[in-house]
């Protein structure tokens, strides 16, 4: 009878600073055994029971794989992990800079008829005391101990990281170098930026919700830019880097190709890939010709949903296409849409569309809350409408929706910008003592029209913003949108909705009581997601009604009783 040990095991001052521990576990994990997911690939379910049972509520959005270690796949027991720490079923959270050593042993007895049995498992070490894991499932027990050694013998730090933001969730510095790499493409081109160049860069300055600050910013850029003035690549490139985090970084690049491809072809009748920018400039974006394949497939994939009549089934096709064609170049389908769709949809628009068609894209925070309401909404018009010639177009419909909203309110930005040009035209003339008086009218009156085409753009927001206040209740009932939200993954639908209601006192029934009220000053497109929510997860439908009142009623009871 013996005992075998085989201890991988690294001491603590060998460490050298590697690349990011979060790139190093997506890459890595999937070698510690089978039944591992990886985000933004985790399927939805497995998440939801992987979230509870490992209490993941406060910090989901940065779990980056969980291993199922359960027999009949409910992913409520095994590993979750994160950048910063490894959570398991039974031992518990294991934050990897406490971690002060992993060995994996094989425990090998020889019984009376001389037959070894071979037991294996891992003992770790944290804060001087030993947890053995044994009976793993799904586990290699060598895999895996390498891996955890690697954690943490070669990495210094260890952080979580949000694993998918939208361009429009990151920085405004970081929006405005990504533009400007786009504008110096456009004038190196031809050294000119056309109308339908300028058209292309003001979609995109909407769908990335560049603030007015920032717009000023970039329009200044395309109005001086020359030849001595120009930014470095390099220089913009390093502002995006300082202003990411590391697992954004080559999905900002793909997106990046998609949209400097999408802007360049805006003036060319054909779309041939001879693009010499992009060619030139291909090992600075750090891309593969894998990568740059997928962001031209992108954005031909795009220009097909618009040109092209597809229905449902051809969309779901082309996208399952596109994912396959994603995953051989080792990027998430989401990765190519952070920045939105080149046909003039956001971010959150072609991400609800896919989700109709349960194509799932890793999404978190604000694609999260479109992606659900998305799922929801198809499921609910195909609730009311039934099944018939239209319904397969439901998709593509929902999608152009988005783009004509997308676009409406690019108009009004430029109506906006055309206005502060206006002004500073008219200061610039006024301040010039000879001008005639004819010019000083004609001035005073272009001025009076730019006014009055603004004020005509803010009376339809205002209309717009009375609408849309009209499809959401009130007064929330805060039990019934608690119920319809219960599940971790529309939580983020919660968080949403509630902080635009406020704690009031108002009279029903001639009794003054508390109430959650819908406040005065909530923008017309908050409004908007806010009366999708309501409508995809059937918070004015009977059947919910009645529940949450059943539970209201019961919980009275419950307080009734035991106080």
């Amino acid at each position: 009878m013996g005992t075998k040990f085989i201890c991988i095991q690294l001491s603590r001052f060998r460490r050298n600073k590697m690349k990011n521990i979060n790139l190093f576990i997506k890459e890595n994990v999937k070698d510690i055994g089978s039944s591992v997911y990886v985000t933004p690939e985790i399927p939805e379910k497995k998440l939801n029971n992987a979230i509870k049972a490992f209490k993941c509520e406060s910090f989901y959005e940065s779990i980056l794989a969980i291993q199922d270690g359960t027999l009949f796949g409910s992913s409520k027991e095994g590993f979750v992990f994160t950048g910063e720490k490894m959570i398991h079923h039974k031992h518990g959270e294991f934050i990897y800079s406490e971690i002060e050593s992993v060995e994996y042993i094989e425990d090998v007895k020889v019984d009376d008829k001389g037959k070894e049995k071979i037991k294996k498992y891992v003992d770790i070490s944290k804060n001087n005391k030993k947890y053995k894991f044994e009976y793993l499932v799904g586990i290699n027990e060598e895999r895996f101990t390498e891996f955890l050694n690697k954690i943490i013998t070669e990495f210094e730090d260890y952080e979580e990281e949000d694993q998918l933001k939208t361009i429009s969730e990151m920085s405004d510095e970081l929006k405005i170098a990504y533009l400007k790499i786009i504008i110096n493409m456009t004038f190196i081109d031809d050294e000119e930026i056309d109308e339908k160049e300028l058209a292309e860069l003001f979609l995109l300055m909407t769908r990335l919700e560049l603030n007015k600050e920032s717009r000023f910013t970039v329009r200044a850029y395309i109005t001086e830019i020359s030849r001595e003035n120009i930014q470095s690549i390099e220089s913009l490139l390093e502002i995006i880097k300082n202003n990411s985090e590391a697992s954004h970084y080559q999905s900002l690049m793909i997106s990046l190709a998609k949209d400097l491809i999408n802007v360049y072809f805006s003036t060319k009748d054909t779309t041939h890939r001879d693009f010499k920018f992009l060619d030139d400039n291909q090992s600075l974006f750090e891309l593969s010709n894998e990568e740059i394949d997928l962001a031209y497939d992108t954005v031909e994939n795009d220009y097909k949903l618009l040109k092209e009549d597809l229905d449902d089934d051809a969309i779901k096709k082309n996208a399952k296409e596109l994912a396959s064609k994603a995953a051989a170049a080792g990027a998430p389908l989401a990765a190519v849409y952070i920045s939105g769709s080149v046909i003039g949809m956001s971010a959150a628009g072609i991400t609800s569309g896919l989700a109709t068609l349960g194509m799932g894209m890793g999404m978190t925070g604000g694609l999260a809350v479109i992606g659900i309401i998305g799922v929801l909404s198809y499921k609910g018009v195909k609730h009311l409408t039934g099944a018939n010639e239209l319904d397969k177009y439901k998709t593509r419909e929902l999608m152009l929706h988005d783009v004509i909203k997308q676009t409406q309110k690019t108009i009004s930005l430029i109506i906006d910008d055309v206005n502060y040009i206006v002004q500073k035209l008219n200061n610039t003339i006024l301040n010039h003592s000879d001008q005639t008086e004819k010019i000083k009218k004609l001035t005073y009156m272009m001025a009076q029209f730019q006014e009055a085409l603004k004020s005509v753009d803010n009376k339809s927001n205002v209309y717009q913003n009375s609408a849309n206040r009209l499809q959401s209740p009130k007064v929330l009932d805060d039990e019934r949108f608690k119920l319809l939200t219960e599940e971790p993954t529309k939580k983020p639908l919660y968080d949403f909705v509630i902080v635009n209601y406020e704690l009031q006192m108002i009279k029903i029934d001639n009794t003054k009581v508390e109430k959650l009220v819908l406040k005065e000053d909530i923008k017309t497109e908050v409004l908007d997601k806010m009366a999708k929510i309501f409508k995809a997860l059937g918070y004015f439908d009977m059947d919910n009604i009645l529940k949450s009142k059943a539970t209201e009623g019961f919980n009275s009871i419950k307080k009734g009783i035991f106080g």
